[in-house]
This record gives C-alpha cells, structure tokens and sequence, in this order.
C-alpha cells in the first residue's frame, strides 16, 4: 500500500516539512549542535537582539536549522537577561520549529507549550496563531488528530480576517489532518482554499505546497495522473521561491504517483532523488518516509530481504522522533513480508500491532488497510469462517466512512483474493463486476492482480476462452510494470512472487489442447534474462556497444514509453457525466501520441529483426514460434522446457515431430530444498554415501520420470535442458532413477539453454569455415599451477595451437584471440558479482590499464564483442549460475551469466559450472575434453569426459564433473575440430 513520501506542513512566518533525519547518533547530534553554536556565537557576539533574531530567521529560510537554533538561543538568553518576556515567547516558538524540523519532537512540543503559555499570560492575541499553528504542525506528525484538529481551529480563530496568507497556510494544514481522519472532502477543500490564496497572494511557496497537497490526495485517492499534472506545476512554483524543503517533498510525491501507475523505473528514480535531498538537507522524517516508499517498491518487486531492511532503518527514525502512526504502517509492512515468506504468526502479530496503532491515531484508511491484511492472513492462516468475517465487516464499515475509490478498489481485490483462495469463483466474479468502474478508471500497478483472479474464476468455471483473455490481460500487464525497473536485479525478481499469471495461463491453453500457445507463454515467462540485465551496461563505456545492442536498448526504452502512455489513456478513463471538451481533446492527444509510440517501436523492431535476427531473438525482443523451435531440433535429441508453478512442475518436451507436456505435483518450496540439498551433495568432493542421494532421485522422479513413463524420451539420447527459476542451479548430470543407480549423465548427453527460443537462433546460423588458430591463455601460473596442466593438454590437443602463460595473457590479447577466430583456452580466475551478474568478470594479466586491457573482461563488457569461437569453456567459478548461486537461491527466474553474455556475443556452444572445481579436478577435465572433443560434438564430449571421470577411482564423484554443463548449438561432431573453438576455465 503505496503513501505520500511526505505530507507538506506550511508554518506561519517559514514554509516547512515535516521530516529529517541526521546521519549520526542523538548523542553525537548534540555535539555537532554544540560545536555549531559555539562558532555561530563567535560571529554575532555583541549584535543587538533583533540582528540576533534577523540572522536565525535567515538560516532558517536556508534550510540550516542548526544554524538558526544557535542564533535562536543566544537570542533567548539576551531576551530573559532584558526581561522582554514577548520576545522570549517569540524566540521559543522559532526554537520549536527548529527543533520540530530536526526530529526533537518532544523539545518541540515543551518550547512551543511554553511560548503559548507566556503569550496568553500576555494576552498577546496576535501572537497566538504562530503558537497555535506550530502546535498543530507537532501534533499532526506525532499523530495526536484531534488535538492538531483544535488547535488548527484556534489558529484561524486567532487570526487576523485580513492574513489572508496565515489562513491559507493554517486551510493547507487542517487539510492534511482531515485527510489523515477520512474526511476528503474536507481535506481537498482546505487545498484548494490554500492554492487559491497562495496564487492571489503571488505566495509560490504557499500555492506551490497546496498543489503538492493535492497531488497527495490525487494519488492516495487513486488518481495518479492528475497528481503529476500537479506536480509539474508545484515544482516550477518551488523552484521559482528556492523552495528546497518543498521540491524534495513534490520528488517523494512524484515517485508515489509513478508507482500507481505502474511505473517502478520512474518511481525509483524520483524516491531516490527525494532521499538524497532530505539527507542533505539534514531532515529526519522525510528521510524515514522516502526509505518506506522506497521500500515498498522494492517489496512489490520482491527483493524482501531489501524492503525489510530499509522500514527497519525507516522505523529507527520513527521511533526516535516519536511518529506512532508511520511506525504502525511500517509494522504493516513488515507483517507483509512475513506473510510471503510463510511466517504466518510473525504477520499476525505484527499486523495486529499496527492495527492497534492505527486505530488510537485515528487514522482511518491505513487502519482500514490493516483489517484487510488481517482477513488476508487469517484467511491464508485457515482460521475460522467467523474470524475472517469481523475483519470483512470492519473493513465495510470503514469503507463507506471513506467512500473513496482507492479503499473500494483494495477491499473488491481482497475479498476476490480471500474468495480465489477457498475456490469460490462465482463470487470472485461477482465482487470485480461490483467494482468494475473503479478498475476501470486505471492508474493502480496492480491492475494485473484483477485480470488474474478473474481469469482465474472463468478457469474454474470452464469458461476457458473467457480465462485465456483475461490471463493475457493479467500477464500483459506484468510484462509492462517488470518492463519498468532500472534495477536488473528488481526486474529479475519482480515476476518470482507472479508467476501465477504465467502459469494459470499455460494450465487453460492446456486445457483448451493449445500446447503450442502454451509453450509460447512459458517460453516468454524466461526469456528476458540477458535484456533485464542490460540496464546495467548504462553505467559502462557505451562506446563498446554494438549498433545492435544499442538498437535493442533504445527499442526498451520506446516500450516503456509506450507503458507510460497506456496508463495515461487508462486513467482518462471517467464516467460519461466527467467528458467534457477538455477531457476529450486531453484523450485524443494520448491516443494519437500512443499509435505513434507503438509505430516506431514497431518499425524498430523491424529493423533490428532484418539487420541481425539473431541478437534480437536472443535477446527476447522477437520471439521465435513453436514450429521453429522443432524444426532447431536434431533427430534423436529432445527439448525439455520447465515451468515451475505454485503447486507443480509443468514440463514441455519438444521433439522434431511434436510437442507435448507432462505434469509433476511439486511445490516451489519442496523444489528449492530438492536442489539445495542437491547442490549440497555434489559440490563436495566427498564420496556420496549409501542411500545418501534422495534429492537427487526427488529430482529424477519430478524433472525426468514423468517424461519417461509417458513414453517421450523413447529413442532420444541427448535432453536440450531449459530450466526455470530454482532448477537453474540442478546439477542435471547427477541426478538418478533410483539409489545407487546410474546418473543422468550415464544415460543421455545434456545440453541447456537460456530458453527455447535461444536455441532456435544459435542453430540458425550455419556451419563456420575452418580456422587454424588456437591459443591457450594461463595469466596465473603460480597461483593456479593447475592452469599451466590445463593450458598445456589444450595445446597437445588442438593442432596448431600456441600457448601464452603470465604477464602476456592480458585481456587485450584474449579479446584479439576472440576476434581472430581461432581456439582460445582461457584458464584463470572466474568472479561472479553476486548483486549484478552484469559485472561477474574474468580476470587476466595487468595490461595497458585501458578498460579494454584493465585486467577484468566483464560480462557487460563482452556483451559488447564479436566472438567468432565456436566454443567458449567456463569452467570453476559459477560462471553458469547467476546471484548468489552457492549459497541461497535469489528471488528471480533467469539470471544474466557469463555463459550468455559469450553465447550472445557470437559463440556458438559454450560450457560453464556451477560449482568452483577444483584447481587439479579442472586439470583432469580438461585434458579429457580436449581429446573426446576433436572426433565429438561439444555436449558429447562434455558427456563423454564425465563418464570417463565418473568411472575412475580417482576423480568419480559428482564434485568432480557434474558441475559442468554445455548451453548453445553444439550440433556438428565436426565443428571444433575444424572451426573455431575458446575454452575458458576459472578458479
């Protein structure tokens, strides 16, 4: 549930936000202050009390609020040692503000207590409403409603009928707290109150911060689209009036209405530039609510761990500064994510606390968001009808309090969820038909959650051509927002947690005896992995991109474009009675502007379809039909392309005569302890033990068996392996049929690829002519005296081969190797960069210290080249798996690697591990390839050196030769004898 970054508090006499955070400790806070004040003091010493008060109001303007605390307190001082009790007052309610906008919420509250009780001693009416009004800043933000509602009243009653300036700021704050109680109506009248003023007064701070307001109330309400038009014009206002307290609030709201509609990329990048101006500007509070916005983002893309980390820093600062009500919507949050991740009675607990939260704040909707998440979980949690009902109820109630379009949409999506979740789908129907205006309307990102209950339902009910278009609507929709994400990782993980969508629409296609169409949704499901992680190459020399890439990453960037323009035409989506001239001219110009968009992202893909096919397939831009992928397909050799589901295993085998699916009951938990266990297993260089091997055989029974009981493996001696998601990191090789029987490896040779449409485009292109070259590189002789044994048995394997070891095996002369077309055996260090695979390296001898010669070819980097080998060999260091595949498996389904980045460069086969093998093991390998590789195919003689391993004493266990696997063509026997061939290793 997305919220304003911050909500803009305008004071009388300074404009402010309520937010701050210092970067340091309380303790060291008030030394930095002291320190401060001490060299303020030696600047000012002898000035007049009024010079004094004048210089802190300066600071204070400039956002230097420690500064201007110093000025204010040696003004204190000289007021008492006069005895002007006024002025004191004076100066204690601007050393509140300041301590307000510096998170001292409870110093705040006693100075600005303190002044007011010296001013009504006074009788200073006056002076009342600065009191009044910084008061009610204070108790809004430590969610004290009511009080901020009555002292907001006595603000206006105090002031004078003429300020017109003082009653736009107080209507400006009123609102936000009649929209923090529910009363919108209230709330947006107060704004708008405030804009006008503001705009008469020729006030930019104050229209500007009244626009910013409502653009709040346009996004929480469900409106995003007019939120922006806002905004554009809140921040001209800000900027005009060096308002950098409020442009970097407009930044945090800009980011929430980029996130509603379904824009994360835009949404990240406008939440980031808030974070870094709050921290700047030293503000406490807004650096707390841009950590949670940004955090949600990060949440609803699935990097859990991440979003959890970043409300838990968000909630340090809530805590300290005493905001109750974010610290209940962060306990939210936190109880969410522990729902995903199966800690039911964690989300319970910490659900309920926010709900309790909430409920003493009085603040009406996020209490209505907690009774929602409470159904949800009491639901998933299988509690009794009656239990989930009372949260149901309460939720109604609050609701019709409401009455606004953002909470009907979130309880029709939750009743609908809890509803799929027991079956019923007549009422899931029933309850998005009830609120079909509102989803229509658009500008919520989750737009996909409706198309894919609804699909859902038509599926249960039979009514399968209804659910296939409601589940392409749902899967389109996932497409565009994972589209969005800048982060290669955020993009990779952001459909781990929706793949229901994918899958739900492969089972109706299935249903509907459609396995072509199937096979296309799943193939489509995987096959963005090395464009999702081009967003990374932006930060590297874009002068080594080719025209083809850089067509490719302009032509993404059109389709966000084209994402952006789609939200916007949806949300001009209104009821008959609201189309006016204005809306329609408004609708026209976005319908035109969108026919354009796609004509030229169309005529892009075109040319990029004519001027390389093959980079562009590969890249998932044009996507390759199921008959091509039959006809890619050699005799005897079978596809088997896997799509993991909420509660099964769906495998498509594609042979060259047809295409066909089985299906295995395993839940994606169950999968992931399968293959850790796995994983586990071979990648030590122990012995396996007597009946120690039953996730290898669990494995065998799901991802094999099934195929073979129905008889479509009959004749087939070589399995084209497309994994998904977990099972990228099964050591295939290994698996077996029973205990202690043969491993897979024994009884068919294995090829992978990235999907199947990948395939299709390295076989496309034909034999090479022969090349006689072939060299050997070993940068780290000593260090790896195993690469020397490596480089050595390549050189006595391939026919005019040369051998370079040391400091002359730089990168430059690699990529030349690469260039030059002969055979290249790398054998060095492999670095896999666990947070973006983009930068996993391969690391040489120090060259020129150019980045083409620095020493570290990285995958970015070689995405850049054209590689004429036709084999690439990484062998040692994970060079086949993407983030963090040694340790945990990462939230996300496909991942960038080295092996791809070679395979897209122009290798025609290449071989990675999955596993670092040892310095002496790789030796072995090596030398055995080598020799099987110059009468075999690449996968046959990867096949071939594994048998020969595996049936020594020596080197037989899995450690030692299930690590590898060959991805690519790897079709002509011939190919590597004759043509070109790189082999890599890595330790």
């Amino acid at each position: 549930m997305r919220r304003a970054a911050s909500i803009l508090l305008i004071t009388s006499g300074w404009a402010s936000v309520a937010c701050s955070s210092p970067r340091t400790p309380p303790t060291k806070a008030l030394n930095d202050s002291a320190t401060a004040e001490t060299q303020t003091a030696e600047s000012f010493a002898g000035l007049p009390i009024d010079s004094v008060i004048h210089l802190g109001d300066a600071a204070y303007a400039e956002d230097a609020y420690e500064k201007a605390r110093a000025l204010w307190r040696h003004a204190l001082a000289q007021a008492r040692d006069a005895k002007d009790t006024l002025r004191e007052a004076q100066v204690l309610t601007s050393l509140g503000l300041a301590a307000w906008h510096l998170g001292a919420l409870n110093e705040s509250r006693s100075l600005g207590e303190e002044a007011l009780s010296i001013k009504l001693r006074l009788g200073s009416k006056s002076e009342l409403f600065r009191s009044y009004n910084a008061l009610g800043l204070l108790a809004n933000d430590q969610g004290r409603l009511e009080d901020a509602l009555q002292l907001y009243n006595h603000a206006i009653a105090s002031a004078d009928a003429n300020d017109s300036a003082s009653i736009a700021k107080v209507a400006n704050n009123r609102g936000l707290v009649q929209f923090a109680m529910g009363d919108y109506a209230g709330a947006r009248a107060g704004f708008l109150e405030a804009r006008r003023l503001g705009h008469k007064l020729g006030a930019p701070r104050i229209e500007g911060r009244a626009l910013d307001n409502l653009a709040m109330y346009g996004s929480q309400l469900g409106d995003p689209q007019s939120a922006l038009a806002s905004l554009l014009d809140a921040r001209k206002l800000m900027r005009s009036d060096g308002d950098r307290l409020g442009e970097q609030n407009a930044l945090g709201q800009m980011g929430v209405a980029y996130g509603e509609l379904g824009e994360p990329g835009l949404a990240l990048a406008a939440m980031d530039s808030a974070l870094q101006l709050s921290r700047a500007l030293g503000l406490r509070q807004e650096e707390a609510d841009n950590l949670e916005l940004i955090a949600n983002l990060h949440r609803q893309a699935g990097d859990l761990q991440r979003a959890l980390d970043l409300y838990l820093q968000a909630n340090r600062i809530n805590e300290a500064i005493g905001q109750t009500g974010e610290v209940g919507t962060n306990l939210r949050s936190v109880a969410e994510i522990h729902a995903a991740t199966g800690r039911l009675d964690l989300a319970l607990e910490k659900a309920n606390q926010a709900l309790a939260i909430h409920r003493a704040t009085r603040l009406r909707l996020e209490e209505l968001r907690d009774e929602l998440l409470l159904a949800d979980l009491e639901s998933l949690s299988g509690s009794a009808e009656s239990r989930i009902r009372v949260h149901l109820r309460a939720s109604d109630r609050l609701n019709a309090a409401l009455d606004a379009r953002v909470g009907r949409v979130e309880v029709a999506l939750a009743k609908a969820t809890i509803a799929d979740r027991r079956g019923d789908a007549r009422l899931v129907l029933d309850v998005l038909t009830a609120a079909r205006a509102d989803l229509a309307r658009g500008g919520f990102g989750g737009a996909w959650q409706a198309e894919a209950l609804r699909a859902r339902a038509y599926a249960r009910l039979s009514r399968l051509d209804s659910a296939v278009i409601a589940g392409k609507a749902a899967v389109a929709a996932l497409e565009r927002v994972r589209g969005e994400y800048r982060s290669s990782v955020l993009r990779s993980s952001f459909v781990v947690d929706k793949a229901e969508p994918y899958a739900d629409l492969v089972n109706v296609l299935l249903r509907l005896r459609r396995p072509d169409d199937a096979f296309d949704v799943s193939d489509e499901a995987r096959s963005h992995a090395l464009l999702e992680h081009l967003a990374a190459k932006a930060g590297a020399d874009e002068g080594q991109m080719s025209p083809t890439m850089r067509s490719l990453m302009e032509a993404e960037g059109m389709l966000r474009h084209i994402g952006a323009l789609v939200s916007r035409r949806d949300s001009l989506d209104v009821a008959p009675s609201e189309r006016d001239a204005a809306w329609r001219d408004r609708a026209l110009a976005v319908t035109n502007e969108l026919a354009r968009a796609r004509d030229e992202y169309e005529t892009r893909l075109i040319h990029i379809g004519a001027g390389d096919p093959a980079a562009s397939t590969m890249l998932g831009e044009i996507r390759v039909n199921p008959e091509q992928v039959r006809h890619a397909l050699l005799p005897r050799e079978a596809m088997l392309e896997y799509l993991v589901t909420p509660a099964s295993v769906i495998t498509f085998v594609v042979t060259q005569s047809e295409i066909r699916n089985v299906v295995a009951e395993a839940s994606p938990e169950l999968l992931a302890r399968w293959v850790r266990a796995a994983r586990d297993l071979a990648a030590r260089p122990q012995p396996i033990r007597q009946n120690d091997d039953d996730a290898l055989v669990a494995l065998h029974n799901v991802l094999i068996a099934p195929a073979e009981r129905a008889g479509l493996l009959r004749d087939v001696k070589r399995l084209v392996i497309v994994p998904h998601s977990v099972l990228s990191y099964v050591p295939f090789a290994a698996l077996r049929r029973g205990r202690n029987s043969q491993f897979l490896i024994e009884e068919y040779t294995l090829l992978h690829s990235p999907s199947a449409s990948a395939l299709t485009v390295v076989r496309s292109e034909g034999a090479r002519g022969a090349s006689t070259r072939a060299q050997a590189f070993a940068p780290f002789p000593r260090e790896l005296p195993g690469s020397v044994r490596e480089a050595r048995s390549f050189q006595g394997s391939i026919r005019s081969s040369s051998v370079t070891i040391g400091t002359s095996a730089t990168e430059a002369a690699f990529r030349r190797a690469l260039a030059a077309g002969g055979m290249v055996h790398v054998a060095t260090h492999g670095v896999m960069n666990p947070r973006n695979p983009m930068f996993s390296r391969l690391e040489f001898a120090n060259g020129a210290g150019v980045p083409a010669d620095d020493g570290r070819l990285e995958a970015h980097e070689v995405l850049g080249l054209r590689v004429t080998a036709g084999l690439v060999f990484l062998s040692g260091c994970e060079t086949g798996v993407g983030t963090a595949g040694s340790t945990q498996f990462p939230r996300g389904g496909d991942y960038a690697t080295l092996e791809q980045a070679f395979l897209f460069a122009g290798a025609r086969t290449v071989i990675a591990t999955l596993w670092p093998i040892a310095d002496e093991g790789a030796a072995a390998f090596a030398e055995r390839f080598y020799r099987h590789v110059r009468t075999m195919a690449p996968a046959e003689a990867l096949a071939a050196a594994q048998r020969e391993l595996l049936g020594g004493a020596r080197y037989a266990v899995p450690f030692y030769w299930a690590g590898y696997r060959v991805i690519g063509q790897s079709d002509y026997a011939s190919e590597t004898h004759s043509s070109t061939t790189t082999a890599v290793s890595h330790k």
